[in-house]
């Protein structure tokens, strides 16, 4: 009945085999199963409760992974869409995405070889994206009432939290132009480094290139003024 994706009719049959035979290798495999069924009948909330008392329980069966996978891929689904609902993931609770992430980054520790691991990957980078988004969004709050000092703490533990996301570059570069705005051109020149070492073929390291011999032409020629006036 599974292969026919009736999935509310096969659950009765999973939890009836869990009764039935409690102790055997069959009764293991429906608890996965289960899982499945209240996946794809969208309860997401009890779909990732119930792939994580399977990892659990089981963490050294074959079929783990997959269930380690499935769960941030269930956390993932609680995310709203930007595409009927106001306002935006990114200005709404950050609790799914923080699970979808927390789980999806588990599963990549737990099973570096997977099968699923494209795919985990793929939820993941999207997950992260959201977050930075969402930490660039607070940051930009905080930059349009003048409080740099906070834009920059928002803006600081990007690179080091998510490892992930796309959009880290952006972030830094954003933080990079804070500082200049605070009169810190050390901290930006940090950071733009930061950006062209760790991004090389990434378009804003280019601009963190361009940047960064702004600031230090800059310096240079604040330089050649105080040994003049001296």
């Amino acid at each position: 009945e599974m292969d026919g994706n009736n999935h509310t009719n096969a659950k009765p049959i999973f939890e009836a085999i869990q009764r039935q035979y409690p102790y055997s290798q069959y009764a293991v495999l429906a608890d996965l199963r289960i899982a499945d069924c209240l996946f794809t009948q969208g309860a997401y909330t009890e779909a990732a409760t119930a792939y994580n008392e399977f990892i659990k329980a089981h963490k050294a069966h074959k079929e783990a992974d997959y269930a380690s996978y499935r769960a941030g891929e269930a956390y993932s689904k609680m995310i709203p869409s930007d595409l009927f609902f106001l306002p935006p993931p990114r200005e709404r609770e950050q609790a799914p995405m923080l699970d979808a992430r927390n789980a999806l980054t588990q599963f990549m520790m737990d099973y570096p070889t997977s099968a699923w691991k494209k795919q985990g990957t793929k939820i993941l980078v999207s997950v992260e994206n959201l977050l930075v988004e969402h930490e660039m969004y607070v940051a930009k709050f905080y930059l349009k009432r003048d409080d740099r000092r906070a834009a920059v703490v928002r803006l600081e533990g990007i690179q080091r939290l998510y490892t992930y996301s796309t959009l880290v570059p952006e972030a830094m570069m954003l933080q990079a132009v804070t500082y200049v705005e605070m009169n810190k051109p050390d901290d930006a020149k940090r950071v733009l480094n930061d950006i062209m070492k760790l991004f090389p073929k990434h378009h804003e390291s280019l601009r963190a290139s361009d940047f960064l011999n702004f600031i230090q032409g800059n310096q240079k020629q604040a330089t050649n003024r105080g040994g003049a006036d001296g």
